[in-house]
């Protein structure tokens, strides 16, 4: 019986080929497309779960609280791990990572500056879980001089020799590898190449006063968090207030479980990028959406049709056949059509993987497919495409009177009509979403870029000096580059801008006397300001034959100014040292610019002048870039000859903070026109049968003077209103959840009326170019050849 239905249905797919390309083409877009999100989803929900102990995982963040500010890091003081685990037995084990810095590391010949080699406690590998490639790395945090490294780390240094034994140096440092482990899965919160002892440091290294360490605790299983929560406002209390009480700052500890970091953190200073809860429920409803559509053209197109299988299901019915056997053969069609596609879909999904990869920042392999998140998504398909989908066209046609269909009679009713056209009506509806939103999120990205940032980063190149040897000879570095006249200018400071700042108590000058005040500041030289192409609002700059400038001179923001309530600022007092020796005054007020990066509130900032700086900017003039860089390169390598030569583009670094949102926005754009097409196909193929229909009416309107225009307006009317409707529909719901979305943003666009406008205009011009086409073909056919039969 089975093999009988789906022979039936096979015959029938091959007999209809343009309806069954359609059906099929609309299919596999949509099954496509709706994969890919489903892996991209399941991969951002996936972070963390890796560890064996994730869900008794949690890292310690601490929210600060000043008489007049209040912020939140990502990390705690350095002794509050172990203090907090000796007194509290409910802490089964701790442990704290912190980064090493730019630092180069060589073995032989082959040298690379490292930005991911960390620090860590001996319960490293005791509370999270990587897999152990070679050696023992747990060696590497249980003794000094000791690193293990991660597979691609290894390969980097010692290629495919054995790399246990050998010794790498960094400096006057050399470390001895014990242990290889597989490198750190990408869907981490955080991530490094190599790890050594924190035992290398001082035992005394950091205070109650000191934060910057990433503190992770594990609890027993089954221990119910929530209760140890009054417990660290106990250590607050015990151990913090008596350090920075006094300066009426409170701290408050927040315990975060690792595998809501990716998703729900918004603090600056992750150590990787973060994701959004809200692009994986918008992605996860888009895919939904994907889906519907595609079943939806099925089912459109199918009860389209309906008139051309009255008499098929007449005939079948008067030898004999049941509803049921009906329903099923319709069915088995519409398996059919949805197993083809996901042959093809699948087909598809190994092809554009690489590309998807790309466009998504991910690294899914062929594997992926056999995942079992895959697999369910294939019964989940077949159920919600192949049965759902083809329920409605089943019942729908096997429901027809053999009677009426035998005699001639119209077996097309109002129901069938209305529900071709609210399915039009809902496909369009979430298609002008998708665009409407898409437009949102760009508007929101170009607005972030386009905002005055306060200083102008064009043609700035970024170098970096790796230690106090390379630092001490700054000032030559400086004066040897501005000998060239395609340089014009050469500043350094301590500070990357746009990447946050150190965050320091300093007693500053109020209306109410000097009280303490937690202030982001950077350390710069006197060109600075000129460089980085900030604007002074008041007061001067830095001054190079001004000596007083490098102990006693501060320039400062207007947020700060604001901060202090200050109607005079030039002359106000800063101290910079807890010694109270060293008292500066403010010589000068720039304009606001963001050091902390666009996603977040300018805070108060404060420049000090010293004279030997880590990281260095160089003004490019912009005539000739590539002579410059060549002359840069080569003055340092006369400096600094044993060091290797790298650069970096301002640009490039302060706007890889958009790169998420960008990867996020692309992804939600190829799948906004996917699903514009799939919408695009069902429509084409409703306006390809209307014609049809009408033909003879299209036929004899010609023969009585109707031209072009008028038989465009014959076909177009009716879908122009599905679509007028679905413009209507859809245009509040976009406007409620981006205004929504909009919110997350510190800085954000409006939505305004062009954005409506755009949406609606793109949708009708989609609108007409899709059925124009058949609707044109129909106006010019020889009106004697619409009558003939």
């Amino acid at each position: 019986m089975f093999t009988n239905l789906f022979k039936t249905a096979f015959r029938h797919l091959i007999k209809h080929p343009g309806y069954s390309f359609l059906n099929i083409l609309g299919l596999t877009l949509g099954i496509t497309s709706a994969l890919f999100l489903i892996i991209y989803v399941s991969d951002e929900v996936s972070y963390d779960k890796y560890h064996k102990n994730a869900d008794r995982i949690y890292r310690v963040s601490s929210k600060l609280t000043e008489t007049d500010d209040q912020f939140t890091w990502i990390v705690a003081q350095i002794p509050f791990g172990p203090q907090a685990a000796s007194e509290y037995p409910e802490i089964e084990s701790f442990v704290r990572v912190f980064n090493l810095g730019r630092t180069l590391f060589k073995y032989e010949e082959k040298e690379y500056f490292e930005e991911d080699f960390m620090y860590a406690d001996s319960t490293l590998f005791d509370i999270f879980t990587y897999r152990i490639l070679s050696g023992d790395p747990r060696a590497a945090v249980t003794e000094p001089g000791k690193i293990a490294l991660t597979k691609t780390a290894a390969s980097r240094y010692f290629g495919d020799s054995d790399p246990i034994g050998k010794t790498l140096t960094a400096g006057k440092d050399t470390y001895e590898v014990t242990g290889v482990i597989a490198d750190v899965p990408k869907n981490s919160h955080f991530r490094f190449d190599a790890v050594i002892a924190r035992n290398n440091l001082p035992k005394q290294f950091g205070s109650w006063g000191n934060f910057g360490v990433s503190t992770y605790f594990m609890f027993p299983e089954g221990y119910d968090v929530s209760m140890f929560e009054p417990k660290l406002k106990e250590i607050s209390e015990k151990h913090v207030k008596p350090v920075l009480g006094q300066f009426n700052i409170s701290v408050e500890y927040i315990l975060e479980p690792i595998r809501r970091i990716h998703l729900y953190s918004t603090n600056p200073g992750e150590p990787e990028p973060t994701g959004s809860i809200t692009y994986v429920y918008i992605f996860s409803i888009v895919a939904l959406f994907l889906l519907l559509i595609a079943a939806m053209n099925y089912m459109n197109l199918a009860t389209a049709r309906s008139a051309d299988r009255a008499k098929e299901v007449g005939l079948r019915k008067v030898v004999g056949s049941q509803k049921e056997a009906l329903i099923f053969q319709y069915l088995s069609e519409s398996v059919i059509f949805t197993l083809t596609a996901l042959i093809l879909s699948f087909i598809f999904l190994i092809i554009a993987l690489p590309g998807f990869n790309s466009l998504a920042g991910k690294s899914f392999d062929i594997s992926i497919i056999y995942s079992k998140i895959v697999i369910l998504s294939f019964f989940g398909i077949i159920i919600l495409v192949g049965i759902a989908g083809g329920s409605y066209p089943a019942f729908f046609l096997s429901g027809f009177s053999p009677v009426a269909v035998l005699k001639g009679e119209k077996t097309q009713g109002k129901t069938g009509s209305f529900f071709r056209k609210v399915i039009v009506v809902i496909q369009f509806s979430v298609s002008v979403m998708m665009i409407m939103c898409t437009l949102i999120v760009f508007r929101q990205l170009n607005y972030l870029k386009n905002m005055d940032q306060g200083f102008d980063q064009s043609n700035i190149i970024t170098l970096q000096l790796n230690n106090d040897q390379m630092i001490r000879k700054y000032l030559v570095l400086k004066q040897s580059l501005l000998e060239n006249t395609d340089i014009k200018n050469v500043s350094g400071t301590n500070t990357p801008v746009g990447q946050g700042s150190s965050k320091v108590l300093f007693n500053v000058e109020t209306d109410l006397g000097m009280s303490e005040r937690g202030i982001n500041f950077a350390v710069v030289d006197h060109d600075f300001v000129e460089t980085m192409g900030i604007t002074m609002k008041e007061g001067r700059d830095f001054q190079e034959d001004m000596p007083s400038d490098t102990l006693t001179g501060v320039v400062v923001n207007e947020s700060f100014v604001n901060r202090m309530g200050w109607k005079e600022a030039i002359g106000k007092r800063v101290e910079l040292t807890s010694s109270k020796q060293i008292v500066a005054r403010v010589i000068g007020v720039m304009k606001d610019y963001h050091q902390t990066g666009m996603y977040n509130e300018v805070e108060t900032f404060m420049l000090v002048y010293r004279n030997t700086h880590p990281i260095v900017y160089v003004k490019l003039s912009g005539k000739d870039n590539k002579a410059a860089l060549s002359y840069i390169e080569s003055k340092w390598k006369d400096i600094f000859p044993s060091e290797p030569f790298t650069y970096e583009y301002l640009s490039d670094r302060f706007n890889g903070q958009f790169e998420a949102d960008e990867k996020r926005g692309l992804i939600f754009t190829l799948f906004t026109v996917l699903a514009i097409i799939i919408a695009c196909l069902g429509l084409f193929g409703l306006s390809s049968y209307t014609v049809e229909q009408r033909t003879k009416e299209i036929g004899i309107r010609k023969t009585f003077g109707a031209d072009v225009p008028v038989v465009l307006q014959l076909i177009s009317r009716d879908f122009i209103i599905l679509v007028t409707i679905s413009i209507v529909i859809a245009v509040p719901i976009a406007y409620y959840i981006m205004g929504n979305w909009l919110e997350n943003y510190v800085y954000r666009s409006d939505i305004g009326i062009f954005v409506i406008a755009t949406t609606a205009i793109t949708t009708i011009i989609i609108t007409f170019l899709t059925i124009g086409y058949k609707a044109v073909q129909a106006a010019r056919i020889n009106p004697a050849e619409s009558v003939r039969s």
